[in-house]
């Protein structure tokens, strides 16, 4: 008896044993598989230093550090592919530097940052803070750069079209049903390309890097980002700067009127100005009748191509002549010089057709497949989710007939310049899922947020501005005189105010904006 119970003890013993050793040997597998998942795919978000990349007109870059940030393309999709966005990190110039560095977020959508902050880090104001700017997804030197070719090639030709017509309608259309299917075939998941990802992306760029507070600052489209990123991710941001402001609430119809405030602006400083009013009076009816002039008989004019210098033809009809304008806004000389190209073009005068047609061609990408390009799987995937489905087409026609009732209906039934066609392209082409309703509705926050507008400014208006600050408890609203669209770069006033504002959020010194006027626009050529 005694015999037989030890045995059955002894076999129970070694059962136990084995299980204990198939347990250890199953825990040991499980752990060295774990750790080769570990090594062949790395957990996301994730920071790769990388040499940054060489680009002509982003001479500031050189003297960057750069690197990847590695998310995931769709963050609801834990094992989905990941994408990489470059990052650039401008150090600090002063000798005694802040903690809180300054994040910038370019405009578009679609923008390429290195051009883009180039010129805010040229203007050297913001010296004792780090600045980091990241390469938006889909968006050139991100992994995948979502480019077209197809659509730069459609640029170029456009320029000898009518602006408004079928057949400009149907070619357009075509480039964008191209450019769809060629990202489409990447694998790319298109509806991934949005605000709410893009905003997530930054707030795991600040997580990774460990930065524990730092200040937002948004131009443009980036300004709409970063009031989505301040919805979406409050945490750590110290404080937010807003240039050239598009509200939460924009859609693509409200570029019309963000026109005519511009233009109305620019007109009303003419005819303040003495010399101005004096050489141009009436600029408003000589523009108006201008738009109905070439929109009923357009003319052609031919100039080199600022890359190849091949004649090109350009056509400048009442569609090109309002996106002429409209695009002035981007450097005070070529706003100083618009009252005189107006009249000059309605005096027929040859210097002021070609200087028209020279800077609608210098618009135009080149054709060079290594040229800077437009991420447009972003440019169209942010605006169909996040405009379109908010303003109908019938909407967009009614602003364009609002804000320009002296224009030809063949202009304001559609978007204005760049925007024209766009509802066409989502509603045929992209077909993204809607953003959610709440993504429309102004952002309410506490952050202290700086909006700055500037009066000349064709894109974004002051109205903007005030709409975005709706409620924000803590929002300090300037405008500059004179300026158009990216402020701070055009004006020492702005600057001071924000280098105010980052060093006191709470209390910027905004007294240098009282008192301002524009510059004075330039005289007339010599016939």
């Amino acid at each position: 008896m005694v015999l037989a119970g030890a045995t059955r003890w002894k076999a129970r013993t070694l059962a136990v044993y084995h299980r204990h050793v198939l347990l250890l040997a199953f825990l040991l597998a499980s752990l060295a598989l774990a750790r080769a998942e570990d090594i062949s795919s790395p957990k996301v978000p994730r920071f790769e230093p990388a040499p940054c990349p060489k680009l002509q007109g982003a001479e500031e870059l050189a003297k960057a550090s750069c690197g990847y940030l590695v998310v995931l393309e769709d963050r609801s999709w834990p094992d989905g592919r990941t994408i990489r966005l470059m990052v650039a990190k401008y150090p600090a110039r002063s000798a005694e530097k802040r903690p809180d560095p300054v994040v910038y977020l370019a405009g578009g959508p679609g923008d390429i940052v290195p051009l883009e902050v180039n010129g805010f880090i040229a203007a050297d104001f913001i010296r004792d803070r780090d600045i980091y700017a990241m390469s938006q997804r889909g968006t050139m030197f991100s992994e995948p750069a979502l480019t077209c070719a197809v659509e730069d090639d459609f640029a170029r030709k456009f320029l000898g079209m009518r602006f408004y017509s079928e057949a400009t309608k149907r070619a357009h259309l075509a480039a964008t049903e191209a450019c769809h299917r060629d990202l489409a075939a990447t694998g790319a998941d298109l509806s991934a390309y949005n605000s709410t990802e893009s905003a997530a992306d930054f707030a795991d760029l600040r997580k990774v890097l460990g930065i524990e507070a730092w200040n937002v600052y948004g131009t443009s489209y980036g300004s709409y980002l970063a009031q989505t990123l301040m919805r979406d991710h409050p945490e750590g941001i110290r404080s937010v700067v807003l240039d050239s402001v598009l509200p939460a609430t924009y859609t693509v119809a409200a570029n019309w009127q963000n026109a005519r405030d511009g233009f109305d602006n620019i007109f009303q400083a003419c005819a303040a100005e003495p010399a101005c009013n004096a050489a141009h009076p009436r600029l408003e009816e000589t523009f108006t009748g201008l738009v109905n002039k070439l929109e009923a008989a357009p003319l052609t004019a031919t100039v080199k191509a600022p890359t190849t210098a091949e004649d090109i033809d350009v056509v400048i009809d009442g569609g090109a002549l309002i996106d002429w304008l409209r695009n002035q806004n981007y450097g005070v000389p070529m706003l100083q010089a618009a009252p005189d190209r107006i009249d000059g073009l309605a005096a027929g005068r040859p210097d002021a057709i070609q200087a028209i047609a020279l800077d609608r061609a210098s618009r135009a990408p080149p054709p060079d497949p290594a040229a800077p390009a437009l991420g447009y799987g972003l440019s169209y995937g942010v605006s169909c989710r996040e405009s379109y489905p908010f303003a109908t087409p019938e909407d967009l026609a009614a602003a364009g007939r609002k804000a320009f009732p002296g224009y030809p209906l063949s202009v304001t039934r559609e978007g204005i310049g760049g925007w024209a066609y766009f509802n066409e392209d989502c509603r045929d082409v992209w077909k993204v899922p809607a953003a959610p309703e709440a993504m429309h509705r102004p952002v309410a926050s506490s952050i202290p947020t700086l909006l700055i507008s500037g009066s000349f400014d064709t894109l974004t208006s002051l109205a903007g501005a005030k709409a975005a600050a709706e409620k924000l408890s803590n929002a300090t609203i300037i405008s500059i005189p004179g300026i158009g669209h990216m402020v701070s770069p055009w004006s020492p006033c702005a600057q001071a105010v924000i280098v105010s504002f980052l060093a006191d959020p709470n209390a910027p010194d905004i007294s240098c904006v009282s008192g301002l006027v524009p510059q004075a626009f330039a005289a007339p050529e010599s016939p």
